[in-house]
């Protein structure tokens, strides 16, 4: 073969794996169907792009070549589909008013109607393969507020859901999050926001959980670390205030990674175990500050049904939710401390291993926060 040859060839295989690498280049968002009947069982159809989902892929970022090796390989597509109906199963989720009830999956698309759905589109157009799972729940009458997860590989989900004649709520639910639709007028009660703040550190809020064994590691007492948890609800419970009265602005993710930075920072002190009083007062008070952002972009969806009578009942109710659940966290961590005490009489070694644990922990999440950020930018 002539070098000209060789090269023409060298040309056509590079061009064909750099094709083949490429996401397929018609994909498209998830759509998703939802009604609720008059004995208010929730039914949503979800039309989604198979093959990515089989793969564990985002639609987008699944390539040609990963779609053909799971399509075309003996048994794999099989495999595959097992797996993909158990994880729907699994991370498909519907909540009636922040509580999670029952959900079933009714039909997912089968191995073999999938390969018949990309055969009938033809070989140029075997991708995306749009095919519709379904799933059911029943709901209480009196709900207000429907929330949806859907599996995070299928990407964002467009989302229509409808109450009979009464009420329809079209909105984008991002990959892995829920979205919150309104189904009917919503009264907020100061218990309800409690729940809300409990439920937002335990057993939502890991990472506030790892803020505040750090805050009890670099403390000398059990009531010292109850009077900086007393400083830093304070300090949330101003940014809060000032977030639901439009006197600062919306908050976006970027807070996120700040709060995660917080954590390396709270584990550092910790490792460091110089108890300074005031430094040790003022340190609360502003990651208070900082994180009171971050459960103001938590209640974003009951934020924007908030009315001026109700203002008092969630910052009475979320802040006393959040101290709870802070109270719960000193206890556990004082009492295991208290233990190892009876073990050990010096804690110091303990309280420095676990506050660099807590440091290196908090530096991690906040550079995965970062990237995290940069990619979806």
């Amino acid at each position: 073969m002539s070098l000209r040859g060789l090269l023409f060839y060298v040309i056509c295989a590079m061009l064909w794996l750099t094709t083949s690498l490429q996401a397929h280049p018609n994909w498209k968002e998830a759509y998703c169907v939802g009604v609720i009947d008059g004995e208010y069982i929730l039914d949503c159809s979800v039309k989604f792009d198979v093959p990515p989902y089989y793969a564990g892929k985002l639609p987008q970022e699944a390539s040609i070549k990963e779609l053909d090796d799971l399509m075309f390989a003996p048994d794999r597509l099989e495999a595959a589909a097992a797996k993909a109906r158990d994880h729907f199963q699994r991370e498909a989720r519907v909540y009636a008013d922040g509580v999670q009830v029952p959900m079933e999956l009714v039909s997912f698309p089968m191995p073999e109607e999938v390969r018949a759905q990309s055969t009938k589109q033809g070989e140029d157009e075997r991708y995306p393969v749009l095919m519709d799972a379904r799933f059911r729940a029943k709901i209480p009458s009196d709900t207000a507020i429907v929330e949806l997860v859907f599996p995070k590989e299928i990407g964002s989900v467009l989302t229509n859901l409808r109450r009979g004649m009464d009420s329809r709520v079209l909105m984008s639910v991002p990959a892995g999050e829920k979205g919150i639709f309104k189904i009917r007028e919503v009264h907020f009660t100061i218990s309800g926001f409690l729940l809300d703040g409990f439920g937002h550190v335990i057993p939502e809020g890991w990472d506030h959980c790892l803020f505040m064994v750090a805050m009890v590691l670099s403390a000398a007492t059990v009531s010292e670390a109850f009077k900086r948890s007393l400083i830093f609800t304070l300090g949330h419970a101003i940014t809060l205030a000032l977030v639901v009265t439009a006197a600062l602005p919306p908050v976006t993710g970027w807070i996120e990674p700040i709060i995660a930075a917080t954590i390396a920072i709270g584990g550092y002190l910790a490792y460091r175990q110089k108890p300074a009083k005031t430094a040790f007062l003022l340190v609360p008070l502003v990651f208070g500050l900082i994180h009171g952002l971050g459960f103001a972009a938590a209640a974003a969806d009951k934020l924007q049904d908030l009315s001026r009578a109700d203002l008092g009942k969630l910052l009475v109710g979320f802040n006393l939710g959040v101290e709870g659940a802070q109270a719960c966290i000193i206890l556990v961590t004082g009492g295991l401390i208290f233990g190892f005490s009876k073990i050990r009489q010096d804690t110091t070694q303990l309280r420095r291993a676990l506050g660099l644990l807590i440091a290196v922990s908090g530096t991690a999440i906040m550079l995965a926060r970062i990237w995290s950020l940069v990619k979806s930018a």
